[in-house]
């Protein structure tokens, strides 16, 4: 965590976190920047608040961002004469590349700011659909936080602050934090409009079921790798949505609850073979990508029949010798 009320200091930390800016402060109240930002695999993620109102100008937008009010509110006002206001808690801002935009925030206000790259945003959409070679991604600028989907999104959000970079935490294995950046980033395509939103819902001709093999022949051999619904898909040449309409034309489980049963016997029998003196269940449950432990053990219990913790300590309930 970084706090500074120098105007030059607070540019200098957020220009090095996230993109070149200048700062206005506006009235006579102390600037009281506090931020944390961490640079992830995938995205940027951190937390920014000022003490005092300011006006931040970004000139140069050259990635795609989002800045989630969590205290106060903004308005944003674009270089093409647009404007919205974003309120905590009920909306936040969608920022697109090369547009301009000047964003005022009230005293007090603080927001989660994710950066997403473009060339990272363009490879997620180009997966899902199975194409290449597309238009950039142009989001609707007003993004409701207030809408099921939205509050989903937001809690994947709230994981990923939560846990990234923290020793020991659900994040501490790369699988868990590619596999949850990939996911958000991926739910905001699918839940934010933007230009390729109709083609995201449009139906596909289903593939055969060679396919669904060829897909379930990837989980099993490499169960630790990244897998999204979108990987998978750029593997057996199909989109997203068609490679899912291939599994239940298959009568098939979904791929990811299908990538889910894989890694639940690879933890089971990583826990039957552990130590419990030197393995706890989080590490292995971390290690095969599952973020949420309480979730984890209810799925290994109607899974194998005992929880997790059982099958480490031995069915006797003793620890092996």
């Amino acid at each position: 965590m970084a706090q500074t009320s120098d105007v030059d200091e607070a540019r200098d930390l957020l220009g090095r976190a996230y993109l070149p800016l200048d700062i206005d402060p506006i009235g006579c109240g102390p600037l009281d920047l506090h931020m944390s930002a961490a640079k992830l695999g995938v995205l940027t993620a951190g937390y920014v608040q000022f003490g005092g109102e300011v006006k931040v100008r970004i000139p140069d937008v050259q990635s795609y961002h989002v800045d989630i009010p969590m205290s106060g509110q903004v308005t944003n006002s674009w270089g093409d004469g647009r404007q919205d206001v974003a309120v905590a808690p009920e909306s936040a801002g969608v920022f697109t590349p090369g547009i301009p935009v000047d964003i005022g925030w009230s005293p007090g206000c603080g927001q989660i700011c994710l950066m997403i790259p473009t060339r990272e945003m363009m490879q997620q959409l180009e997966t899902m659909l199975g194409q290449a070679s597309l238009a950039p991604v142009a989001f609707e600028r007003r993004l409701d936080l207030q809408t099921p989907s939205s509050i989903s999104w937001l809690e994947l959000v709230t994981v990923l602050m939560r846990d990234a970079n923290r020793p020991g935490g659900v994040l501490s294995h790369r699988l868990a934090e590619d596999n949850l950046q990939h996911l958000i980033v991926q739910f905001l395509l699918l839940m934010q409009p933007h230009n390729h939103s109709a083609a995201l819902r449009s139906d596909e001709r289903p593939s055969s079921a060679g396919v669904v093999r060829q897909a379930i022949e990837l989980m099993r051999a490499f169960p630790e790798a990244s897998w999204t619904t979108a990987k998978l898909a750029q593997e057996t040449g199909l989109s997203a949505r068609a490679l899912q309409r291939s599994f239940a034309r298959a009568d098939q489980m979904p791929p990811m609850a299908y990538l889910r049963y894989v890694r639940l016997h690879r933890a089971h029998a990583e826990l039957l073979n552990a130590d419990p003196r030197s393995v706890t269940v989080t590490a292995v449950a971390s290690r095969w990508g599952f973020l949420h432990f309480g979730r984890f053990a209810q799925q290994y219990y109607q899974q194998f029949g005992e929880s997790p913790s059982v099958t480490l300590r031995g069915r006797d309930g003793h620890a092996r010798r």
